[in-house]
């Protein structure tokens, strides 16, 4: 009786085999790539998240096949047995700037040309390195820089909201000190609202219109998004400057959701912030990290109800939120020269560059921040004397003051996801030139702090996939592991929704369907 037991069990088996072999979807490849017994992990269109062990088919650049089963595949391919990894798609960065360059000013560029050249050569590798296999650069100030860079064979790909809209006298071109004959050559955006901005009658002001600005950016610089700016509560700062009114943030608004794509607005207060909300802004890019106009309550970390109410808010109407971290944080670390002993940097810079950052001539931008009491003190002595009559030295009062705000957008941030907000995940690389926002390594300390503020680990994932892909229309290309897909794909060690570093433990990363192995793209290798 167990010996016909037995037998029944074997010929089950092998009808369960051949009849899937008979259901096996048929696919044929020219220039393929089969990647077997791997554990993905996707949102799908759907907003579903997914596991599952199964086999993914790629033909040159495209995902054609994933699912459980494994597809009767003929043609021409490479296999890979992906036992025991763990298949994602790959990151999406949407907040860089990849013209400025993460350690150096344009003064220090123009002296050390080779450095400079050092330093581009690597900069996709050091992306891709961490697994960011697209970017959105939101102010595409220097297109020359973005050409050279989509010339590269190896490299993400790379998107741009065109030029920054700027309205005239606006913070920008202020505190750039450009002349009133530079501002009028600007491509800005006319404020009509505004009553005390007076353009002479030799500008035509008809190419300066909400519509006409889109149109540049969408036809003439083939932007995907609009990026513009409101900054008020600069901490220590006079507002010497224009702020956008809400009817032009309104204008610019719903002349890019006609053309289809969003706009992004540079808000990290409570008033910016309120003003976006008022403008039907799509995207807020930073953290609501200026709370306060009052110099008294410069180190105030309890979050006020009436910022609350916006960031329920920003949660409720699914706007698109940005906390970019490294904004503040990269300064701290400037301040403590922490990340220079970092090992990681050595995968980033090469070894020359990185030398270069530890010269005296390299810590340029620590000077520049600890100098900046003294900026206070001279333009805003007012609010210098009321600030610094809490604290012992100036030093002191820095760090106090940049401890302060990352500890606000610990708190905004978990508001935000407990609220279950439309998070997006933006490193704002490139950001003062600081070098303590390395390309792509720079995401990976991103993720930390929001993995260390509490942020749930599925919420992290989704906000580098899924949610950035569909906040800039790019879903039908990116974001999830789907038939029709592009090959974007990362190869990892650990499960990024058991552990965070899961993302600096990448083992391969495919880039429209070519395989590269993580350490081919070390700066030091």
């Amino acid at each position: 009786m167990k010996k016909l037991i037995k037998f029944q069990t074997i010929i089950y088996f092998i009808l369960v085999v051949f009849s899937s072999s008979l259901n096996a979807q048929k696919i044929i490849v020219n220039d393929g790539l089969r990647i077997d017994n791997c554990q993905i992990i996707t949102y799908h269109s759907n907003n579903k998240l997914v596991e599952y062990k199964g086999t993914i088919v790629i033909d040159s650049t495209e995902i054609v096949y994933t699912g459980v089963n494994k597809p009767d595949l003929k043609g021409t391919y490479d296999s890979i047995d992906a036992k025991g990894k763990y298949i994602i798609p790959g990151l999406i960065d949407s907040h860089v700037h990849l013209a400025n360059m993460a350690g150096m000013n344009p003064k220090h560029q123009r002296k050390h040309p080779k450095l400079v050249d050092l330093y581009f050569e690597q900069l996709p590798k050091s992306f891709l390195f961490f697994g960011y296999t697209t970017l959105i650069d939101v102010n595409n100030y220097a297109p020359h820089r973005l050409n050279n860079l989509r010339k590269k064979k190896v490299r993400p790909d790379i998107y741009a909201c065109g030029e920054q809209v700027q309205v005239m006298d606006d913070f920008m071109m202020v505190m750039e000190e450009y002349s009133r004959e530079q501002r009028y050559l600007f491509p800005f955006l006319h404020d009509h609202y505004n009553e005390n901005i007076h353009i002479p009658d030799s500008i035509d002001l008809r190419s300066h219109t909400a519509k006409e600005v889109v149109k540049n950016i969408i036809e003439e610089q083939n932007g995907i998004c609009v990026k513009t700016l409101y900054e008020d509560a600069y901490t220590g700062m006079k507002v010497t400057w224009a702020k956008p009114s809400v009817n032009i943030l309104k204008e610019i608004a719903d002349e890019a959701r006609k053309s289809g794509i969003p706009t992004i607005i540079h808000a990290p207060s409570f008033e910016g912030q309120k003003v976006g909300l008022e403008a039907g802004i799509d995207i807020i890019a930073h953290a609501m990290w200026n709370w306060f106009d009052d110099p008294l309550k410069i180190t105030d970390t309890v979050l006020p109800k009436s910022h609350a109410n916006i960031l329920k808010n920003v949660s409720r109407l699914k706007i698109g939120y940005q906390p970019t971290y490294r904004a503040i944080t990269g300064e701290i670390d400037v301040m403590n020269k922490s990340l220079l002993s970092d090992k990681n940097l050595l995968h980033v810079f090469h070894s020359d560059y990185l030398s270069w950052l530890k010269s005296k001539e390299g810590q340029w931008l620590l000077r520049r921040i600890m100098n900046r009491p003294s900026y206070i003190k001279r333009t805003n002595p007012d609010f210098y004397n009321v600030v610094r009559s809490k604290f012992t030295s100036d030093s002191l009062m820095m760090e106090r003051i940049y401890n302060t705000l990352k500890t606000r957008i610990d708190k905004v941030t978990l508001m935000l996801a407990q609220n279950n907000a439309n998070l997006l995940f933006g490193t704002d690389f490139g950001v003062m030139n600081m070098y303590t926002a390395p390309p792509g390594y720079s995401g990976f300390l991103e993720m930390q702090h929001w993995a260390d503020a509490g942020v749930d680990l599925k919420m992290i994932f989704k906000s580098a996939t899924y949610n950035n892909a569909k906040a800039f229309n790019l879903n039908g290309l990116y974001g999830t592991i789907e038939k029709g897909k592009i090959a974007n794909l990362l190869i990892l060690n650990s499960n990024p929704l058991k552990t965070i570093t899961a993302y600096n433990d990448i083992d391969k990363i495919i880039l429209h369907g070519n395989v590269i192995s993580r350490i081919e793209l070390s700066a030091n290798k």
